[in-house]
């Protein structure tokens, strides 16, 4: 091997890993606790919903698509884990950290706590407070917030599905597909 192939091999094996290294909170896993805020007790059954997108450059713009999305129901502490996503086999994918959404019929997010307040949302402690919706927009401010883009497969987002339904009945709308049982 010449002088040239060295230098470019080496280099390739210092670059290359690199382009494909991201941040463990990319990955999860994902932990909180939602909470009704009026009341402060647990709100069981509020759906947490996680997707992530793909990332690359083309030679003039950047491209994304659907890459991930999980979903799990808070248990009846409140509580709520989003196991970690896998990492992909191919090295170079850049993929983003996730997009996480809570949602409960009849209510709408108000704030996040993280402890410490310098800390990772969803890695350090973090409670979620919910609110009641005051007027009927914000209720449909609240379920246009919840929904994930399009591109997210309908098998993905099931609860998330179950639950905007029952605030779309709520605000006297036709349920959308539900997801194949």
């Amino acid at each position: 091997m010449n002088t040239r192939s060295l230098v470019l091999v080496t280099g390739l094996l210092v670059v290359l890993p690199a382009l494909g290294a991201q941040a463990e909170e990319v990955w999860g896993p994902f932990r909180g606790k939602v909470i009704d805020v009026e009341t402060g007790q647990p709100l069981p059954g509020a759906v947490v919903f996680a997707d992530w997108l793909e990332r690359w450059n083309a030679l003039v713009e950047t491209h994304t698509r659907f890459y991930e999305a999980r979903e799990v129901l808070t248990g009846p502490d409140g509580t709520f884990e989003i196991p970690r996503l896998p990492r992909p086999l191919w090295p170079f994918r850049r993929i983003d950290s996730p997009s996480v959404r809570v949602f409960a019929p009849g209510y709408a997010e108000h704030r996040w706590i993280v402890t410490p307040p310098t800390g990772e949302a969803l890695i350090d402690p973090t409670v979620i407070e919910m609110r009641r919706p005051m007027t009927r927009k914000e209720r449909l401010d609240a379920l246009d917030r919840a929904s994930p883009s399009a591109d997210v497969p309908l098998e993905k987002k099931c609860f998330l599905r179950g639950a905007e339904n029952v605030e779309r009945q709520n605000l006297g709308f036709t349920p959308l597909p539900e997801c194949p049982k």
